[in-house]
């Protein structure tokens, strides 16, 4: 597994809480497992917010994470949904997984690649996971860019949601990455991302060896944004294609 800085650590006991209003993409991660023979992979698995959920509909998991605090919360709450038999927790992360075997489907929820610091680790990420698929599996994933509109009406100021967390969004700094603040009961975080444009995703799960089935700018089905931002929602099928640009695979 690659050296990582735990952004998560600081915020693992109110994670759940910060996230409690984030439920439009779970029917569609759920959905994703519908034809499954094999476990779901879940790669970023957090806390739960989908493993759970998915392991309620009935699947096997292997949810993966790196933080080590993010994974015991995942495994109290999994034992406390009564499903802890059904989700297989595992050390790992974007580029180095730590799973062998190959599966039908792997997920990459919530804006998780968006950790990725350039295309070399983009590209290996895709890497990672394609190599966790057989043959015509399915890879499933959502990132977001910053809308004008986003940038407009947040940065720099303070949003504050209804479970009591605060939050502040520094967009497009001099070095390419945006800044998210977190504070909620006394515990804080910074989560440094690093946004792409839509198209520019398309080509990194193409070049990886995937067929692209479906690019969303929504849960919904709703077009992707013209100029690239906003949120992008993608279903990808490995295809038996060699990827031609994901050498630095980990």
């Amino acid at each position: 597994m690659a050296e990582h800085v735990d952004e998560y650590a600081p915020i693992a006991d109110i994670y759940d809480a910060w996230c409690l209003e984030v439920v439009e993409d779970i029917p569609h991660y759920v959905g994703m497992a519908q034809g499954a023979e094999a476990p779901i992979v879940e790669l970023a698995a957090g806390t739960g917010r989908i493993a759970i959920p998915l392991a309620e509909a009935g699947y096997d998991v292997i949810a993966v994470d790196p933080s080590d605090a993010m994974r015991e919360h995942l495994r109290t709450n999994a034992e406390r949904a009564g499903v802890g038999a059904r989700i297989d927790i595992r050390a790992g992360d974007l580029l180095d997984p730590g799973i062998e075997g190959t599966y039908d489907r792997v997920l990459i929820p919530f804006r998780s690649l968006l950790h990725l610091r350039d295309d070399h680790e983009r590209l290996a990420a895709l890497a990672a996971a394609r190599a966790l698929l057989a043959e015509g599996g399915y890879l499933a994933f959502d990132v977001f860019a910053p809308t004008p509109e986003d940038i407009d009406a947040t940065q720099g100021r303070w949003h504050h949601r209804d479970s009591g967390a605060k939050e502040r969004a520094d967009w497009h700094r001099d070095d390419g990455t945006t800044r998210i603040e977190v504070e909620m009961r006394g515990r804080t975080t910074t989560l440094v991302l690093h946004p792409a444009p839509a198209d520019h995703w398309l080509g990194l799960v193409e070049d990886a060896g995937f067929d692209v089935i479906t690019a969303w700018g929504d849960f919904a089905g709703g077009a992707v944004r013209g100029d690239g931002t906003g949120d992008l929602v993608v279903i990808a099928q490995r295809t038996g294609r060699t990827e031609t640009n994901a050498a630095a695979t980990p």
